[in-house]
């Protein structure tokens, strides 16, 4: 272990009860020296084929960190009556729970490096809890939204028509439960297509995911839910790997911890794309706080793990953080993970592509652009753990939209390593001509991204209006279109029979504009927008059902 890492955990033990149990961090010293168990020749020992596939397809050779821990190393501390529950191969440690007496004799052991308390409290159970592959799943109580907004604000509508649904790839959510996704039918095409490829509950050990919290179940919603025509995720037809990380009513820094092993098993299982829509920087244990300082990519316990889980090929998507409007401006920037290097960090918009105001802002404190793209945050449609299609706010559920739209790239375009699918995402951003430490490069257009082209301004008017929700369900249609544009335009939209419902026009600007129109009452059916000047008339279909 190095020894900022060193510095950072070694946190004196003071205010606890003696005798009282907590859970710690135990790293050790090697991964067991001359006696050392695993080797990088026999890689499949430790990695399923489909980790060792994303490495290799990508060139990433294996190294230290992903050999296991030594496991007599932990059977020395299990023979001295500790309970010991998981480990890591990438930090080489182990966590555990165990009383504070018995801390002098842990860190006494020639194989300790050092100890580290990260909860006063135990919650680790050996317990199991059986989960039972559901086969009747419920309607959902209420279906009040849809995902038509949030969809071809990405161009992600234009993604499923291209037949590009997550097929093939694996996506993992570390998050707090999944309540309600062995009940609802959002989520019944996961258990009759064996979507569920592995789950873990990092938090209790129960080894039972559809508990706790329902957080886990919105996010994951945005990205797998299923339900009639109008409610899709970017990418329903992954595969998913469930992890409970998060603890509800608490804050310590266990749940790094947890967040680490999340992302190890996840790699283990071969996961392309990781999803955590979740931020840490203060904690209840006041000496574990983190200050702006530390936000350098390389302090925290997370940070460290989202940026060793992108280094392994994984394409890594964490939500900015809803701090933006703090009234304090320390707390304004994004939290750990967001600050990692190599990996997504995502803002959240409005409707009109403007900045929510609640969406953290960056740069890092060594000065890198943070967040680096952004997607509807504001109002997004969920299906949450009571069975409710409804909607939310947070970067939360722009995250998981963005990692749902990582998969898909990544699908049509298996070529690519996962670094030149963050940075095709990137290139096609609406902010791509001028990234901020507001936005990034702002919401990335699927088909700038699959075809890995850069953005430009004047490839909206020539190749396609950018108009959106379409097909479109309720009374508002947006319009985004940018400089240079010359002169002015007309914009009408007419029904079937040519009759005119609606009419404006547009005078050019060097700035982009993003329009929003009013169309109420509008019958189902298919519709027109026609957008002329003097020298050019394009057209698009508009579907309303």
């Amino acid at each position: 272990m190095n020894k900022q890492l060193a510095t950072l955990l070694l946190i004196v033990i003071t205010s606890i009860t003696y005798g009282q149990t907590n859970r710690y961090v135990v790293f050790f010293t090697d991964k067991g020296g001359s006696d050392i168990v695993y080797s990088l020749d026999s890689p499949q020992e430790f990695l399923t084929q489909k980790a060792l596939d994303r490495r290799s397809k990508q060139l990433i050779p294996l190294d230290s960190t992903d050999l296991p821990v030594h496991e007599a190393y932990v059977d020395d501390l299990k023979g001295l009556g500790i309970s010991v529950y998981f480990t890591s191969r990438w930090m080489n440690a182990a966590i555990l729970q165990t009383e504070e007496s018995n801390i002098p004799t842990i860190e006494s052991q020639v194989f300790v490096d050092s100890v580290a308390l990260i909860a006063e409290n135990e919650r680790l159970v050996t317990d199991k809890i059986e989960v039972e592959t559901p086969t009747t799943f419920e309607a959902p109580l209420t279906t009040s939204s849809n995902t038509d907004l949030q969809l071809s604000m990405l161009q992600a509508n234009l993604m499923h028509n291209d037949g590009i649904t997550g097929e093939g790839m694996t996506i993992a959510v570390l998050d707090d439960g999944f309540v309600g996704v062995n009940q609802f039918q959002p989520f019944q095409h996961l258990w009759e297509n064996d979507r569920i490829v592995g789950s873990k509950d990092f938090v209790e050990n129960t080894g039972n995911v559809f508990r706790l919290g329902d957080h886990g179940t919105s996010v994951l919603s945005t990205i797998a839910a299923r339900f009639g025509d109008n409610v899709k995720g970017t990418a329903y037809d992954a595969n998913f790997i469930l992890c409970i990380t998060e603890e509800g009513g608490s804050e310590d820094r266990v749940e790094e911890f947890n967040w680490l092993l999340g992302a190890e098993y996840a790699d283990s299982l071969g996961a392309d794309v990781i999803n955590s829509s979740l931020g840490y920087r203060t904690f209840d244990i006041p000496e574990h706080d983190y200050t702006y300082e530390d936000l350098d990519g390389a302090t925290t316990i997370v940070s460290r793990a989202a940026k060793l889980a992108a280094d392994k090929g994984i394409i890594v998507v964490v939500s900015a953080g809803n701090s933006g409007d703090n009234i304090d401006a320390t707390r304004r920037y994004v939290s750990a993970p967001g600050d990692a290097d190599g990996i997504l960090t995502v803002a959240s918009v409005n409707p009109d592509f403007t900045r929510t105001s609640f969406s953290s802002v960056g740069p890092t404190f060594d000065g890198r652009m943070k967040p680096d793209v952004a997607a509807l945050g504001l109002a997004t449609t969920v299906t949450n753990g009571a069975g409710r299609i409804t909607r939310a706010n947070g970067t939360s559920f722009a995250s998981p939209l963005i990692a749902g739209l990582a998969a898909g790239i990544w699908q049509a375009n298996p070529q690519w390593d996962s670094q030149e699918v963050m940075e095709a995402m990137k290139a096609a951003g609406h902010n791509a001509s001028r990234p901020d430490s507001l936005l990034g490069f702002g919401v990335p257009f699927y088909s700038y991204a699959v075809e890995g082209k850069v953005l430009n301004v004047s490839d909206i008017i020539d190749e396609r209006i950018a108009v959106y929700p379409n097909p479109f369900h309720g009374d508002k249609l947006y319009l985004r279109f940018s400089d240079p544009l010359r002169g002015k335009w007309q914009l009408d939209i007419t029904n079937a029979e040519g009759k005119t419902i609606l009419t404006d026009s547009y005078k050019a600007t060097r700035r982009e504009k993003i329009l929003e129109f009013d169309i109420e009452n509008l019958e189902k059916g298919v519709y027109f927008l026609i957008l002329r000047s003097n020298k050019q008339r394009k057209a698009v279909k508009l579907l309303k059902f």
